[in-house]
């Protein structure tokens, strides 16, 4: 009987809850959002790469040695930890915006399963390029030094 007229008295109280779509939800100051990037401040260290724990953050490299930053932020903890890791101030950030909803159309997990072995498959290809092209070229440098002698 006493939840029956809990009840009851809920009905004239004012409601506890935050109507959303017409008041704006309450962030504090310190609400870590997305993590932005600075594509002009990186210096392409990759630590935030290596410290970011659910692994949100990947570069890949073309052949000319152009690195691109890839974030996914339906994988991303908003931890921080990849803003404290980088050495260059205001290159890689953390933003006070929520993250949006994954969309479908988006392919946001499938994708991001095939971006990132592609991504390290990418910098170990450049890796083995510039590996083979060093070699030529001591091995063309070892030719015209056994010529000359």
């Amino acid at each position: 009987m006493k939840s029956f007229f809990n009840a009851i008295a809920n009905l004239f109280k004012k409601p506890v809850t935050t109507q959303y779509p017409f008041q704006p939800t309450y962030k504090p100051d310190d609400y870590r959002g997305l993590i932005g990037f600075n594509e002009d401040l990186c210096i392409w260290c990759r630590r935030c790469e290596a410290v970011c724990p659910p692994g949100a953050i990947v570069f890949s490299q073309d052949m000319e040695g152009k690195q691109t930053y890839h974030y996914n932020r339906a994988v991303c903890i908003y931890c921080g930890e990849c803003v404290r890791s980088c050495p260059k101030e205001g290159a890689i950030f953390q933003t006070a915006e929520p993250a949006p909803c994954a969309l479908k159309a988006e392919n946001i997990n499938n994708g991001w399963n095939k971006l990132f072995p592609e991504a390290i498959q990418s910098r170990e290809a450049f890796a083995a390029e510039k590996k083979r092209k060093a070699a030529e070229a001591a091995k063309a440098k070892a030719e015209t030094e056994t010529k000359q002698q």
